[in-house]
């Protein structure tokens, strides 16, 4: 049968979502959950911009996404239709596949526990059947063919291209309804200060938000941690007693299972190793800790061993940031908050014995990382959340350095805390900030952009 794929004619298509209720009732898709999206670009209908909708669902990509960052392996693609599926029995609820997908196809179920998604009506197809959506559509805009590769292929705004060879192919907007400026009644262009009166600047709503990952704040912080502590006891200036050190491993390994929504399938988690680094990671942090215990105990060749610890837990630390790689926050490729840079300043501040300028040096460059993001985030119009960073640089970073340079060792625990505050200061920060690709955010970025007034030479 071949790799199949969708077409969708965007001239055709009014925004109707007969094709969304026929998925729906097809594949008996729990609301609010849908397969399908309806977005509409230009939805308040601003003169000089045409509106239009588009209707997604899963694309069924020649290379998926969520299949080669899914961590338990729940994925796979049919070799007669091309359709990408999810095993239910295998999904970990983990959501990874979902900050992956910058199409936004994969949706976590609350109830289950679990991410579902477009199935292709692999049932229908079988029989010779169209699926639900495209038998449905009324106006002809969504059809089903076989998809022929064509190297890059015309896409539309609000649809990201990222090299996953989505098997869908557009038919874009006849020219006589594109327009390049939006003007106002009058025929003036639209200011900045009219599109702020309208609600319309700012960030859409990220699929990833602190309140949902708060968990996963404390178990990389306290990782971070951890691998200083062990980093300075294999230096011979520090020591931890070993059972508190594995009790802590052990503890934020459980943490970081409440971030699944079935932690009873945790262990599927180390099944990718291959392509995932949230597998890397999940695999390389418990032997992080039998190690370090290992070394705190004593054992025999325990500073060969402490070091093999200290090398497994900055990969460790380093899969951690690799995970964030997948989402398409500009920033994140290097940042402030970032566990490898905070696994070394815990690890200079617990080998410092008082003597603390490698720690406090290492605050500059966190420093300054963190001020660029934030003059980056006033100049595009986001929100630099002033009060925090003036809390984290001030007392966070600036205090600190000041007593360790000062040498005011009556001060040193109060320098420690200021800074265990900023790193998570930091840390929240970071978690916030992270955006996750989706269709209906890139419409309202290409929106804003279409609004906002064009700077002219001269």
């Amino acid at each position: 049968m071949g790799q199949k794929g969708f077409i969708f004619d965007v001239n055709k298509c009014t925004g109707c979502s007969a094709c969304q209720l026929a998925c729906t009732i097809e594949n008996q898709v729990s609301p609010p959950i849908v397969w399908r999206q309806i977005n509409t670009f230009n939805p308040s209908k601003y003169p000089g911009i045409p509106v239009f909708h588009h209707s997604l669902a899963c694309n069924h990509c020649i290379d998926p996404p969520c299949m080669a960052h899914c961590p338990a392996l729940a994925y796979s693609k049919d070799p007669k239709t091309g359709a990408v599926t999810i095993d239910d029995a295998k999904c970990i609820g983990c959501k990874y596949c979902s900050w992956a997908c910058p199409y936004d196809a994969p949706q976590y179920n609350v109830s289950a526990g679990a991410v579902e998604k477009c199935t292709f009506c692999g049932h229908r197809l079988d029989e010779g059947l169209a699926p639900a959506c495209v038998a449905l559509c009324p106006t002809g805009a969504l059809q089903v063919g076989d998809y022929t590769s064509r190297g890059e292929r015309e896409t539309v705004e609000g649809f990201p291209s990222n090299g996953a060879r989505p098997a869908i192919e557009f038919i874009p907007l006849d020219q006589s309804r594109i327009q390049p400026e939006a003007m106002d009644a009058e025929g003036a262009s639209l200011e900045k200060s009219d599109l702020r009166a309208n609600a319309l600047f700012g960030q859409p709503a990220s699929k990833v938000t602190l309140r949902s990952e708060w968990t996963l704040v404390g178990f990389t912080l306290m990782a971070a941690l951890l691998v200083g502590l062990l980093t300075a006891g294999v230096l011979g200036s520090f020591h931890m007693n070993p059972f508190l050190f594995a009790g802590t491993g052990l503890s934020l390994m459980a943490m970081s299972t409440l971030h699944l929504g079935r932690w009873q399938r945790a262990p599927r988690a180390i099944l990718n190793l291959r392509r995932s680094w949230l597998s890397r990671e999940v695999v390389l942090f418990p032997i992080f800790v039998f190690f370090g215990t290992w070394c705190f105990l004593g054992g025999g060749g325990s500073r060969t061993i402490g070091w093999l610890a200290v090398g497994l837990g900055f990969a460790a630390l380093f899969s951690i940031d690799r995970v964030y790689s997948v989402t398409k926050t500009k920033g994140l490729a290097l940042h402030s908050a970032q566990v490898v840079l905070t696994g070394l300043l815990f690890a200079s501040i617990a080998t410092a014995s008082y003597h603390y300028l490698p720690a406090a040096a290492l605050l500059v460059p966190k420093a300054v990382l963190y001020g660029v993001r934030k003059l980056a985030f006033a100049r595009t119009g986001r929100n630099p959340r002033l009060y925090l960073a003036t809390i984290r640089l001030a007392f966070g970073c600036g205090l600190p350095a000041l007593i360790w340079f000062a040498g005011w060792s009556s001060l040193q625990i109060a320098a420690v805390a200021l800074v265990g505050l900023g790193e998570l200061i930091d840390r929240c920060e970071y978690y916030s900030e992270l955006d996750v690709q989706t269709p209906r955010g890139e419409m309202e970025r290409e929106l804003v952009r279409r609004l906002t007034p064009s700077k002219k030479a001269g």
